[in-house]
């Protein structure tokens, strides 16, 4: 009996051992993950637009960050050179021709020309093709599927805590977390859980680059991930010419 019990206790220590063992490679995908990021910006103010294109395109590509850019239709016509000053690391999108609320328009022909031709000038400003859009103030309706799917773009980043990417001609949602930059700090954003959900840092330049670039450096040297639109979906979305 005292063999038998013996034979019992050490094989228990064995497989509690074996599990401790094993145990963290199971905790570590997601507690030893690094924070991925994807900068978006929003190029809605005409005012700025050469200068503080040209000093956000520096800063990136002297410290090797990927990001995305989403310009109006209406600014891109008119400062082209600043859709074409971004480096290959940087997705270029659309958003509306004239960063309107589409919601608002109604009429589905209406909201399709702001999307067709918002995409169509970024395209011809950066001699791009580009697949990726956001809705100005995130707004939204029921068209939205149809007017990305007509224009040719497949990947949409106009929400909060959500993208959609087109996969077999349908738009399949993924979960994520998208923020106001100028509304938190670094530290905010190191102390999220690392739950394999990428997050989303939204700035426009309305704000001083300042701004930007001291949060984004921040988070760089806490070793941060950043990606593009095209590294976080898997996909090609932007096609330059």
């Amino acid at each position: 009996m005292k063999l038998t019990n013996a034979a019992v206790i050490s094989t228990t220590l064995i497989i509690t051992f074996g599990i401790l063992i094993v145990a963290p490679s199971f905790v570590r995908p997601y507690g030893d993950q690094k924070l991925k990021i994807m900068l978006s910006v929003n190029i809605i103010d005409s005012a700025n637009v050469l200068v503080w294109c040209h000093d956000l395109a520096a800063y990136l590509r002297e410290n090797g960050i990927s990001a995305t850019i989403f310009f109006a239709g209406k600014v891109a016509e008119m400062f082209p050179e600043s859709v074409r000053s971004f480096s290959s690391s940087v997705d270029i999108g659309s958003e509306t021709y004239d960063y309107v609320d589409l919601a608002s328009l109604g009429d589905s022909s209406l909201q399709l020309e702001e999307v067709d031709k918002g995409k169509f000038v970024v395209d011809n400003a950066g001699n791009l093709s580009s697949k990726v859009f956001r809705a100005p103030f995130g707004s939204t309706d029921g068209n939205i599927y149809s007017l990305l799917r007509t224009s040719g773009i497949v990947a949409d980043f106009s929400y909060d805590n959500h993208y959609n990417v087109r996969s077999n001609n349908q738009f399949i949602k993924h979960s994520c977390s998208a923020y106001e930059g100028y509304e938190h700090s670094a530290d905010f954003f190191m102390s999220l859980p690392r739950t394999g959900q990428p997050t989303i840092l939204n700035f426009n330049n309305t704000l001083p680059i300042s701004n930007l670039v001291e949060l984004v450096s921040q988070l760089k040297a806490n070793d941060v991930e950043f990606v593009n639109a095209s590294q976080l979906t898997g996909l090609s979305l932007t096609g330059r010419r």
